[in-house]
């Protein structure tokens, strides 16, 4: 993700006490009625639901167990996580004694193979653009990609292959690049590369590594309601609810501390998303839970922020 320079006009650092429209606990309390992700659109689970499962030492435990203790929550796990949890299911029926991340280590190899095998086509286009890159890119490129399918083609390389490191680096150095579109095809490109929550075989892959309870933890965290911090806390952004909006883990630590302009690049449908918590919102707020006011100041800072990519329509709230 590019950085950019955030828009601050109209927002307020400083507030007195009485001007927040909801405490912590109040606007937690709203992820109790299945408040869609402000990003992704996915529902929520209570953090305080998953916090009490961290406390259950079975997680560890033969997988039998596990899946009992998990199926409650298969309804709100995300595509790929769901996808992993009923092969676990499947593979528990033939191995009822062993846990998670022996389970997975089962199906380790055939799914690194696959993996291996999408990241092979990807690295092969962003190769190509050795061709056509200025000199010193392009022996940049040449250097990278040595040392990414050193990696990816050890069966246990020193240190395992990380995206993010990899886009990162790939930006940097298009960075200087006068060709703005060749650059923008070649981060684009990267950005293809398969995540954990997008395909099965980089989740088994990344998962088998660890421990068997952070596996089964693993497979419902991405849903986990969080608060976002809309204006990061490094851009002097509050921690308020007048700059908090609701997202799922995996939203907010995908965003990092990156401007929304940005996060809507990866996520094209945040802004329809963003509709559908506030449509939601409102629907609280008749009901009497929830605050008109912090409705009111989501719709301005969202709109700010997102350089008018966001306008919440709120008619409904004066209805």
């Amino acid at each position: 993700m590019e950085k950019r320079i955030l828009k601050t006009e109209n927002i307020n650092f400083k507030c007195k006490a009485e001007d927040i429209p909801l405490t912590r606990r109040e606007l937690k309390n709203l992820f109790n009625y299945r408040i869609p992700c402000l990003c992704c659109g996915r529902e929520m689970l209570h953090p305080d639901e998953y916090m009490k499962l961290l406390n259950i030492k079975e997680l560890s435990g033969n997988a039998e167990l596990v899946i009992q203790i998990l199926s409650p929550y298969e309804k709100i796990m995300y595509p790929v996580e769901r996808q992993v949890f009923n092969m676990l299911k499947n593979l528990a029926v033939k191995y009822p004694d062993k846990n998670f991340q022996e389970l997975l280590l089962i199906k380790k190899d055939s799914h690194e193979l696959a993996l291996v095998r999408i990241q092979s086509i990807i690295f092969n286009k962003i190769s190509f653009y050795r061709r056509i890159l200025p000199e010193k890119e392009a022996k940049q490129l040449r250097n990278l990609m040595i040392k990414t399918n050193d990696i990816i083609f050890d069966p246990q390389p020193k240190k395992p292959f990380s995206r993010r490191i990899f886009i990162t680096k790939i930006k940097h150095i298009v960075r200087n690049l006068n060709n703005k579109r060749i650059k923008h095809e070649i981060i684009e490109i990267s950005r293809r590369l398969p995540r954990s929550s997008d395909e099965v075989c980089a989740f088994v892959v990344k998962n088998a590594r660890k421990r068997p309870e952070i596996i089964a933890l693993n497979l419902i965290h991405p849903a986990v309601g969080t608060f976002e911090h809309l204006q990061p806390k490094s851009q002097k952004g509050m921690n308020n609810s007048l700059n908090f909006a609701l997202e799922c883990s995996y939203c907010n630590n995908s965003r990092h501390h990156y401007p929304i302009p940005v996060q809507i690049e990866e996520n094209p449908y945040m802004p329809q998303n963003a509709q559908i918590q506030a449509d939601k919102l409102i629907s609280l707020y008749k009901k009497n839970i929830g605050s008109k006011e912090y409705i009111k100041n989501l719709k301005k800072v969202l709109y700010n922020l997102s350089y008018e990519q966001i306008e919440l329509d709120i008619s409904k709230l004066d209805d």
